[in-house]
């Protein structure tokens, strides 16, 4: 499980970036969190689909502060698990928080973790942020960047990215150009990239989703290269929703 890789201490606000499957590596963790009988918000600064069956506890939408507050407070007396959201906006989504609302979540409304996710993709399997994006809240203890092993070695386009204009401009290559191991740790260590608006304080973790056997040798460049830089503690791997691995190198865990 991810929360047993990874430490996540009381008064915990998590944010998930980059593309991949942050949707469903948000509520797997607020699972395995309010497992272990801790109080777990899930929530978004951008626009998500409205939870499934089994993924959250509750649902509660409001913009206002005060009566998410007072909501969220009150669901804990029932779940463990409470979906945040600002308000319904059709085509069955939900309009995320402001960037500041989810620590207010956290220090006044009684959670003990808050998971926000904080990035759109557009369910591709790799991305670089347009300018406004991605909409980190600054108080960000842990951030997760995810992306999908398979974009490795594909060609550059909007059948594999989320605004892959960006990413060409980032990495100085040309739509349609074949995205290298190397172009991959790149953009994930890239203050352009992933790591934009991650606080340097936060503990960062590199999730990669999606992996192959056949894979495992691809992805030992991206590893290498992306703990060399100091910035990513680890880097964590899934080949099944849920179900992750620390890469098989050196990480900077110590």
């Amino acid at each position: 499980m991810l929360s047993d890789i990874i430490t996540i201490p009381p008064g915990s606000l998590i944010s998930l970036v980059g593309a991949g499957g942050k949707t469903t590596t948000m509520y797997t963790l607020a699972s395995e969190l309010a497992a272990q009988g801790k109080r777990v918000v899930t929530t978004t600064t951008t626009n998500i689909y409205f939870p499934k069956r089994g993924e959250t506890d509750t649902l509660i939408v409001s913009t206002e502060t005060p009566t998410l507050l007072k909501m969220v407070s009150s669901a804990w007396k029932q779940h463990h698990r409470v979906t945040v959201a600002g308000r319904a906006i059709g085509a069955g989504k939900i309009a995320g928080l402001k960037p500041d609302q989810p620590y207010e979540l956290l220090i006044k409304g009684g959670a003990d973790v808050v998971i926000v996710e904080a990035d759109g993709a557009r369910h591709s399997m790799i991305k670089a942020p347009a300018e406004h994006e991605p909409l980190v809240p600054p108080q960000t203890t842990i951030a997760l960047l995810l992306i999908s092993v398979e974009a490795l070695n594909q060609p550059l386009s909007a059948e594999i990215a989320h605004r892959p204009e960006r990413i060409a401009a980032v990495l100085g290559i040309n739509q349609g150009d074949i995205l290298t191991p190397h172009d991959v740790a790149r953009l994930m260590i890239s203050d352009q990239g992933a790591m934009k608006h991650i606080p340097e304080a936060a503990s960062v973790y590199l999730l990669l989703t999606h992996i192959l056997a056949e894979q495992k040798e691809l992805i030992h460049e991206v590893v290498e290269q992306v703990l060399r830089s100091g910035r990513v503690k680890r880097v964590l791997c899934s080949s099944r929703p849920g179900e992750w691995s620390p890469a098989n190198v050196h990480d900077n865990s110590a």
